[in-house]
């Protein structure tokens, strides 16, 4: 069984760990990266902890500032948060981890007034599309990519 709580500088490198093993983007972040996610944004940076202390997941996010008024009103939004980084070690997947860190990081972003949440997901990931598609996300767009011949 797993509980969530807020991360700690004791969890980092657990956090890395999990971090540099299961996160899909294309580069994978280093140590100082998620000691800079966190001291950016400690108050939404959840981690999951097993009963045995280890921890099996996590999330961070962050408040988006200095978005154009004009951007906002057409998103019909006040403040925007962005789910930065989430990972669940393998073996807690489809447990119901990633449910439960995504809905605490929403909760604190809703206490905090922030109205309107965005997130990137690589495509191939299926299991976090239709988990974010649960939770009420949207497809708004498409980020592409196409490799140019290199000399």
């Amino acid at each position: 069984m797993f509980r969530l709580r807020p991360c700690t500088p004791k969890d980092l490198v657990e956090v890395w760990q999990i971090a540099a093993k299961y996160t899909s983007f294309d580069a994978k972040p280093t140590a100082a990266d998620i000691e800079g996610l966190y001291l950016r944004n400690p108050e939404f940076f959840f981690v999951a902890q097993e009963d045995d202390g280890r921890i099996v997941g996590f999330i961070t996010g962050y408040e988006r500032k200095g978005v154009p008024e004009n951007v906002l009103r057409t998103w019909n939004a006040a403040r925007v948060g962005y789910v930065d980084l989430m990972a669940v070690d393998v073996s807690y997947r489809r447990r119901g981890v990633g449910t439960a860190l995504l809905n605490s990081l929403l909760e604190n972003f809703s206490r905090e007034g922030i109205d309107l949440v965005l997130l990137d997901v690589p495509v191939e990931q299926d299991a976090a599309v239709k988990l974010y598609k649960r939770q009420g996300f949207d497809v708004r767009g498409y980020n592409m990519k196409k490799y140019l011949k290199r000399n």
